[in-house]
C-alpha cells in the first residue's frame, strides 16, 4: 500500500499539471475557432498511435513479468544485461519507425482527414505534415522511457516513472504560454498561423516528452543499471519476449483501428474540431483511473507475476482481489461524481480563451458519456494485466478484438446512422468495456478456479449507494454555488468545483464509514501514512 500511495502523489500531480495543460492548449489554440486545434492534437496523437501499436504493448505489459522471472532465475545483474538488449532493440526499432514516419507524414493526415469536406482541407493537411514530423522522434523517448519504467518499477522505484510527467507537462505549458504571447492576443488560425508559432508549438510539444525521458536515468542510475549499446539480441530474454509480444500487437492494433476509426467519424460530423472534444474529454476521463488504479496495478504486477512463477495461484487470485476492490471504492465514486459535476469541470478547465462556453457544454456531455464506462474501463485493464502477469497475452488481444468491434459498430449506428454528436463516440467507448470486462472476468475465473466473488461482490454493493450520495451531494453543492452568481468568475468556479468536491468526498467517507466499506480504510491509510513522511 506503501507503494500505492506513493505512486498515486506522484501520478496526482502529475494529472493535475496535466489539466493546466489542458486549459493552456485550449486558451491557446481554441476548439471549434477554425480547426488549429484539432490539427495540433491529430499530429501529436499519431506518435502515441505508433508507438503503441508497434511496441508500446509489449514494453508496458510484456517486459516486466519476464524481467521479474529472469531475475529470479539468473539474478539482479543477468537481468540489467536482459534490459541493456531490449532497450537497445527498443533504440533501432523505434528509430526507424520515426524516420518512417516523417517520410510517410502527407499520407497519414490525408488518412486522419479522409471524411473531411472542409474548404481548408488542404491547409490542415499541410499544417498537420509540418507538425507530425516534429512529434514523430517522440515515439523513441516513448519506448526508451517505457524500459526504463519497466526496469525501475521491478526494483521496487515506483515514484519516479510517476512523477516525470510533470515535467512533460510542464514544458508544454510553457509552450501554448509562448505561442499565445506570439500570437499577442489574435485570434488563433490556420490561415494566420507564422513558421515561429508553428515551430514553438513543434519543437516545445516534442522537448517535454524528451524531458520527461531523460528524468528517469538518474533514479535508474542510481539502482545500478547502466546501459550499454548491444546487438546481441539472440538472448532466451527477448526470445520470451517476442513470443508473447504477437498477441499483444494484435491486442494494441485492435485499440488503433477503433481510435482511428473513431477519428474518421468524428471527421465525419458536420461540426468542426469534434476529435478534439473527444481527445480533450478522454484526458479528463481518465484522471481517477490513472491517479488511482494504474498506481494499483503497476503495485500488483510485479508481485503477480512472482507469484505465479512460484505457482501460487492464490497468492495471484488475493492480489486481483484487493486490486478490484480497491479500484472499486475509489472509480465507482468517480464515475458518478464526472457524471454530477461534468459541467463545472469542464467550464473551470476549458471556458478560457480561444475556448467558450459551448466548447465546455459539449466536452462536458461527451466527459458524462465516458463517465458510464469508467468502471469497467478500470477493471478490464487490472484484468489484462493479470493476465500478463501470468504470461498468457493471447487471452486478453482475443477479447480486445471482440471489444474493438464493439466500439466500432456501436459508433457507426449512434453517429454514423442516428445522427449523434460526439458524446456518441463516447457511449460506444464505454459500452465496448461493459463487454470486455464481461467476458474477461468469466476467462480469468475459469484460468484462476475463482476470483474472490464474495468479496469483491459486498465491496460493489456497498459502494454503488455511498458512490450514488457523493454524487447527489456534489450536485446539490454544485448547484447551490452556481445560483449564487451568474456568469461566473473563474475564481468562483473553481470554488464551486472545490466545494462540490470536498462535499462529495465527505458524504462518501460518511457513507462508506457507515456501510464498513473497509477498503475505503485501506486507501485512506495508505494516503496518511505517505504524506506523513
Amino acid at each position: 500500500m506503501r507503494n500505492t500511495a506513493l505512486m498515486t502523489a506522484g501520478t496526482t500531480l502529475s494529472r493535475l499539471t496535466g489539466y493546466v495543460r489542458i486549459a493552456a492548449q485550449t486558451a491557446a489554440l481554441g476548439v471549434t475557432v477554425g480547426a488549429l486545434g484539432n490539427v495540433y492534437v491529430q499530429a501529436n496523437t499519431t506518435p502515441n498511435i505508433v508507438y503503441e501499436l508497434l511496441l508500446g504493448g509489449v514494453l508496458t505489459s510484456v517486459f516486466v513479468p519476464v524481467f521479474v522471472d529472469h531475475r529470479r532465475a539468473h539474478g539482479r545483474e543477468a537481468a540489467f544485461d536482459l534490459g541493456c538488449r531490449v532497450m537497445t532493440l527498443t533504440l533501432v526499432l523505434l528509430l526507424a519507425l520515426a524516420a518512417i514516419g516523417i517520410v510517410f507524414a502527407p499520407m497519414i493526415m490525408r488518412a486522419y482527414l479522409t471524411a473531411s469536406d472542409a474548404a481548408d482541407r488542404e491547409a490542415q493537411i499541410e499544417l498537420g505534415v509540418f507538425w507530425l514530423r516534429w512529434f514523430m522522434p517522440q515515439v523513441v523517448f516513448y519506448g526508451i522511457g517505457a524500459v526504463a519504467s519497466g526496469l525501475l518499477n521491478t526494483e521496487g522505484r515506483f515514484a519516479p516513472p510517476m512523477f516525470a510527467p510533470i515535467l512533460n507537462n510542464l514544458v508544454a505549458i510553457v509552450t501554448f504560454v509562448a505561442y499565445a504571447m506570439l500570437r499577442a492576443g489574435a485570434a488563433p488560425s490556420l490561415a494566420g498561423i507564422t513558421w515561429l508559432e508553428k515551430t514553438v508549438l513543434g519543437a516545445g510539444t516534442t522537448l517535454g516528452v524528451v524531458a520527461m525521458t531523460v528524468a528517469l536515468w538518474p533514479s535508474l542510475r542510481a539502482a545500478g543499471f547502466r546501459w550499454r549499446l548491444t546487438t546481441a539480441w539472440d538472448h532466451p530474454g527477448i526470445r520470451q519476449v517476442v513470443r508473447l509480444s504477437g498477441w499483444v500487437f494484435l491486442y494494441v492494433a485492435a485499440n488503433q483501428a477503433a481510435y482511428l476509426a473513431i477519428i474518421v467519424l468524428a471527421g465525419g460530423i458536420d461540426r468542426p474540431a469534434r476529435f478534439q472534444i473527444y481527445a480533450t474529454a478522454f484526458i479528463v476521463f481518465l484522471l481517477p483511473h490513472s491517479i488511482f488504479a494504474v498506481s494499483i496495478f503497476t503495485a500488483l504486477l510485479p508481485a503477480m507475476a512472482e507469484r505465479w512463477g512460484e505457482r501460487d495461484v492464490d497468492g495471484v487470485r488475493e492480489r486481483f482481489s484487493l486490486g478490484l476492490r480497491d479500484t472499486v471504492v475509489v472509480i465507482v465514486p468517480a464515475a458518478l461524481g464526472f457524471i454530477a459535476l461534468a459541467g463545472p469541470i469542464t467550464s473551470l478547465l476549458l471556458d478560457h480563451g480561444a475556448a467558450g462556453a459551448a466548447d465546455a457544454r459539449l466536452i462536458a456531455r461527451t466527459l458524462q458519456a465516458f463517465a458510464v464506462g469508467l468502471p469497467f474501463f478500470s477493471a478490464f485493464q487490472l484484468i489484462t494485466r493479470t493476465f500478463y502477469a501470468t504470461q498468457d497475452s493471447r487471452t486478453p488481444a482475443l477479447i480486445n478484438v471482440g471489444a474493438a468491434v464493439v466500439t466500432v459498430g456501436v459508433d457507426i449506428v449512434l453517429v454514423g446512422a442516428i445522427g449523434w454528436d460526439v458524446p456518441g463516440l463516447a457511449l460506444g467507448h464505454a459500452t465496448s468495456y461493459v463487454f470486455a470486462t464481461a467476458v474477461g472476468l468469466a476467462v480469468l475465473r475459469k484460468k484462476l478456479g475463482s476470483l474472490d466473488g464474495r468479496r469483491i461482490g459486498r465491496t460493489i454493493a456497498r459502494a454503488l449507494p455511498a458512490a450514488a450520495a457523493t454524487a447527489l451531494v456534489a450536485w446539490l453543492v454544485a448547484t447551490a454555488v452556481s445560483a449564487a452568481t451568474d456568469p461566473q468568475p473563474v475564481v468562483w468556479r473553481l470554488v464551486q468545483v472545490g466545494l462540490a468536491v470536498g462535499a462529495g468526498l465527505g458524504a462518501y467517507l460518511g457513507a462508506a464509514l457507515m456501510l464498513g466499506i473497509g477498503e475505503v480504510d485501506d486507501v485512506m491509510g495508505a494516503v496518511r501514512r505517505r504524506f506523513r513522511g
